[in-house]
């Protein structure tokens, strides 16, 4: 049961985590006392953890310097008025217009935001129904041409093996984040009680 309940700890816990699972093997060197008191699996956990750590952040400068490398407007980016990066493209805003989207549309709108505009105008008469439903049609290719585009740009780029990657490592931490903290609070609290 308590397995179970073991989570990815945050920020303050986790340096606590850490900062606690290095000194166990530090303490016991200088006190003289063998290597072999600090917990068993311990220092393989540390160094995955520390050789993730490495890969990640070389993995992440990697993705930052070649993110550069592709259009402006095809990275991700804080919209205007905005604090919360979005992924999806940038459109100008004479774009927009074109495509009949109100001024209030965000630079960067996802498909959501599109279908949001179309189900709004479902409360139109049912003569204009048709026109808004033609309208939308256009707006929803144009949305899928600029994604296509992006996503062409991060596959010519390697940006989207490079997201994967990053997943992956992501997860990789996160599982030996709970094997350590597992290890420093399981059941039999091996490393606290050395």
């Amino acid at each position: 049961m308590a397995d179970a309940s073991l989570t990815t700890p945050g920020a303050v816990s986790r340096r606590f985590l850490f900062s606690v699972a290095t000194a166990v093997p530090i303490a016991a060197a200088t006190a003289g006392v063998s290597s072999g008191s600090a917990p068993s699996g311990l220092q393989p956990l540390l160094d995955r953890y520390r050789n993730i750590g490495i890969r990640l952040r070389e993995v992440e400068a990697t993705y930052a310097r070649t993110l550069q490398l592709i259009p402006a407007t095809f990275r991700p980016g804080f919209p205007p008025g905005q604090n919360i990066v979005s992924r999806w493209a940038e459109w100008t805003r004479a774009e927009l217009d074109a495509l009949g989207l109100p001024p209030s549309m965000t630079l960067r709108p996802s498909e959501t935001d599109f279908i949001r505009y179309f189900q709004q105008s479902l409360s139109l008469p049912p003569e204009k129904r048709g026109e808004a439903k033609r309208q939308h049609k256009i707006r929803i290719a144009a949305w899928q041409d600029r994604r296509n585009l992006q996503k062409e740009w991060f596959s010519r780029t390697g940006l989207d093996v490079m997201s994967r990657e990053r997943r992956h490592l992501l997860a990789d931490r996160n599982r030996t984040e709970r094997e350590l903290m597992a290890l420093m609070i399981g059941p039999d609290k091996a490393a606290t009680d050395a």
